[in-house]
């Protein structure tokens, strides 16, 4: 959605066109209010404007002039001038600078709705360009190394699907089902491990750098940095035909070069864990994940290991429920508020429990899962400075008090309604927050109806960015904010008629229009009578 500036040195022209023309139906989210030149390039260096509307004559700073500024800083920007007969040779002037279009003052609504429109559309037409192939494919090339790493990550958590052949040929990557790999784990101790994550995500690519120099000959190389925070490298032999033992002991003495180097040119030091072998995509996941608990067993917390794939040998299944911390985590999820997310993670939580799980495992996996689920719901229900009583109800707190659970299925519906009454809570807070700031939104209008009720300075009154104002405000009223200003100046111009003898020209400045002739205009646009017709008397103004 876009935003649109209005730039007249007459507050009520600039006024009544921010008010009565339905902009969002054209594709307007924000309007924004100038009453000069340079009042409008302060607005558009602090807001992202992408139409500005202006009229010729304009003291100290004319409309062409800005109009020329506004092409020099942002060549982006669409303008449209307002002009008189007068100012014609002016407006040709402008045309020739590259303005989208001119208007004759005074400039009826479904002209300038036309317009706008038509610039709108042509916007979106240059957007929908920029999104097209080629662009799509030069931005893919500058996010490959973070696309390439997701890709790993997702293999890693056991994440696969029938795209993955495409996936895999649309980001350079020549690894096939079927694929003979091995998987490699370095770990960056010493100052490496104590750097700020700039610095550490450089000495990653340095040490990738030096992998890559001494194994390109013999290996394709595939790396990450996983949730542990190791390197994980999948390593496939370009020589499809070479014997697995000779790969392995290449592989093996390139790691310890590797080690080495690090250390020589990086001046820290790497821990190394050459893991298993097996066909890819199937067994990435075992192969990763013994590879992990054997960094854990092998290495502890020791600095500049190595271990061979005979010292890393599988040591038995691991029944540990992965689903559990893989990320995003539970708690990732639920301080993002991604409450159906949390769901289905409860869901295939208890899948892996019930499919993966042998008879003996199970008792001892209900344990590990109800510790971490109910350490997850506290620790969001904590957060926002609740206690568990008040979310959850009595039944809800016996399994925080004394589990009582004797199956999976009950421990997994447990789960889902403590669930459902966080969520019920936070979409209630969230309720009664946007009808707070719907209240004090009113309250500054009401307060401020003679001033400047502009959608920016409603929004910086209550510290929101206006587009998200605008939002929030429909939502929880079904209305437009600037039509709700609109019909409140309406309103109460038509109470004052009704109630005072003040003049048409008076009760015009009270709501905010200090050009009666623009009140009335607007006035009749919304009643259908003027305010004397209304009123019921001749008086002038």
């Amino acid at each position: 959605m876009l935003q649109l500036l209005l730039v007249d040195d007459e507050r009520s022209v600039v006024e009544t066109l921010a008010e009565t023309i339905p902009w969002e139906t054209c594709g307007i989210t924000v309007v924004h209010e100038a009453l000069s030149g340079p009042m409008a390039l302060q607005i558009m260096e602090d807001h992202p404007v992408d139409i500005v509307i202006t009229d010729i004559r304009m003291p100290g700073m004319s409309g062409i002039e800005l109009i020329t500024a506004i092409n020099n800083k942002w060549p982006h920007v669409r303008t449209i001038l307002l002009t008189g007969y007068a100012d014609f040779d002016y407006a040709k002037q402008a045309i020739a600078q590259g303005t989208f279009d001119y208007l004759l003052k005074p400039v009826s609504d479904e002209d300038l709705i036309d317009s706008v429109t038509r610039v709108v559309n042509q916007i979106k037409a240059k957007w929908e360009q920029v999104a097209s192939y080629q662009k799509t494919l030069y931005t893919l090339n500058e996010h490959l190394p973070l696309l390439r790493a997701n890709t790993l990550n997702e293999l890693l958590r056991g994440s696969t699907s029938s795209a993955l052949a495409d996936k895999l040929k649309l980001l350079e990557l020549p690894f096939a089902a079927g694929d003979d790999i091995c998987m490699m784990l370095m770990r960056m101790e010493e100052h490496f491990a104590e750097m700020p994550g700039q610095d550490s995500a450089l000495m990653e690519y340095a040490i990738c750098n030096i992998t890559s120099e001494i194994m390109q000959k013999d290996y394709v190389i595939w790396h990450a940095r996983d949730a542990h925070d190791y390197i994980v490298l999948v390593v496939k032999p370009k020589d499809s035909s070479v014997a697995r033992a000779e790969a392995k002991a290449l592989l093996e003495r390139y790691a310890a070069q590797i080690q080495t180097n690090v250390q020589l040119y990086l001046k820290g030091a790497i821990s190394v864990l050459v893991g298993g072998w097996g066909p890819f995509p199937a067994q990435i996941k075992d192969i990763y994940e013994n590879a992990v608990t054997s960094m854990r067993r092998k290495m502890g917390y020791g600095k500049g290991l190595f271990v061979t794939t005979q010292e890393a040998a599988e040591t038995g299944s691991v029944n540990t429920l992965w689903s559990l911390y893989e990320p995003p985590t539970l708690i990732s999820l639920l301080d993002a508020g991604r409450f159906d997310d949390v769901e289905v993670k409860i869901r295939h939580i208890f899948r892996d429990m019930l499919e993966a799980g042998s008879e003996q495992d199970v008792p001892e996996q209900l344990i590990e899962a109800y510790h971490v689920l109910a350490g997850a719901f506290s620790y969001i229900i904590h957060k926002n400075g609740k206690q568990l009583s008040t979310i959850l109800s009595a039944d809800a707190m016996k399994f925080f008090r004394a589990p009582a659970y004797t199956t999976a299925s009950q421990l997994m519906e447990w789960s889902i309604r403590i669930l459902q009454a966080i969520r019920e809570d936070a979409d209630q807070e969230l309720k009664d927050n946007h009808s707070m700031i719907v209240r004090s939104v009113r309250s500054f209008i009401d307060a401020n109806l003679a001033k400047d009720v502009s959608l920016p300075a409603i929004a910086d009154h209550v510290h929101l960015h206006p587009v998200y104002l605008s939002k929030i405000y429909k939502a929880e009223t079904g209305e437009p904010l600037t039509e709700y200003v609109y019909r409140l100046r309406m309103e109460k111009a038509a109470f004052l008629l009704r109630t005072t003898p003040a003049k048409v020209f008076e009760i015009s400045e009270t709501v905010g229009y200090n050009n009666t002739a623009y009140f009335i205009r607007v006035f009749k646009k919304f009643f259908d009578v003027t305010p004397q017709e209304y009123r019921g008397d001749d008086e002038g103004r």
